[in-house]
């Protein structure tokens, strides 16, 4: 979690260029608030046309409302993701936007608290019914302070478990498309490969440093609603049944006149 960040001021810092033909970009505003919806000030907004950071990454701050205004070229971009960098992995984590085709003004309203949606994917179920599915890994701050490492069967392959989610119900998941609220149909836990546990099994000697550790990640069944052909917005928010803390997600698909077809 903390990796991502100390690496991006230093790749982003000198990656602020405009592009210079307004005719080849889009202005992307909206506003960053919490969970109660307080405008957050001085925020940061980042724009990533090709990897997850990369030296053509776009940089913009909020103002004192939470305002903030971005002038990027238009295209495709790997995601997007927002936060107050002072307080990062202390009061909150990140608000991700993911694949997001950034082909005209757009308001992207950001909510951020102390959940991570990350690696957010929607797709259709485009035979058996009438459904979206959602699929994203939850990070919950408070849990990553003091993560759980143990063992879990899991179709009969023993995985070692890293896990730092927040605890849910099935209200704590609530979607739109394009602001319409999206009925939640089930959810179910999965689990996602990250990488060799290394330094993770010196907290919990049932781990090995060169064995792979895995991740908790959800799948997610949605009511697919009547689309429109073209580009739509899906956002998810997470809540913590425990504490009411909260993560928001978006990312962009598109469907064809029958809602198929992303």
């Amino acid at each position: 979690m903390t990796h991502k960040v100390w690496i991006t001021i230093g790749l982003i810092a000198a990656a602020l260029t405009l592009p210079a033909s307004a005719a080849d970009t889009v202005e992307i505003t909206g506003t960053v608030t919490d969970r109660r919806g307080n405008p957050v000030p001085r925020c940061d907004v980042i724009f990533n046309p090709t990897a997850f950071i990369g030296d053509d990454s776009f940089y913009f701050k909020c103002d004192e409302q939470g305002r903030y205004r971005a002038e990027v070229p238009a295209g495709h971009y790997n995601s997007l993701y927002s936060l107050d960098l002072p307080e990062y992995a202390k009061t909150q984590l990140e608000f991700w936007g993911w694949n997001l085709t950034l082909d005209q003004d757009e308001v992207i309203d950001i909510a951020y608290d102390t959940i991570e949606v990350y690696s957010l994917s929607v797709w259709a179920s485009n035979g058996g019914s009438q459904s979206l599915f959602a699929s994203f890994r939850p990070m919950h701050l408070a849990s990553a302070l003091s993560p759980k490492f143990y063992r879990k069967q899991a179709d009969g392959q023993d995985l070692a478990i890293f896990d730092i989610a927040p605890k849910l119900n099935a209200g704590a998941l609530q979607a739109t498309v394009d602001g319409q609220t999206v009925r939640l149909k089930n959810y179910f836990w999965s689990y996602e490969e990250i990488g060799q546990c290394g330094d993770n099994a010196k907290q919990n000697p049932a781990l090995r440093p060169d064995e792979p550790c895995y991740m908790p990640m959800i799948i997610a069944q949605f009511e697919r609603p009547k689309l429109a052909p073209g580009k739509h917005q899906f956002r998810l928010r997470v809540q913590d049944q425990n504490s009411g803390e909260i993560g928001e997600g978006l990312t962009h698909f598109v469907s064809n006149a029958a809602g198929l077809g992303f």
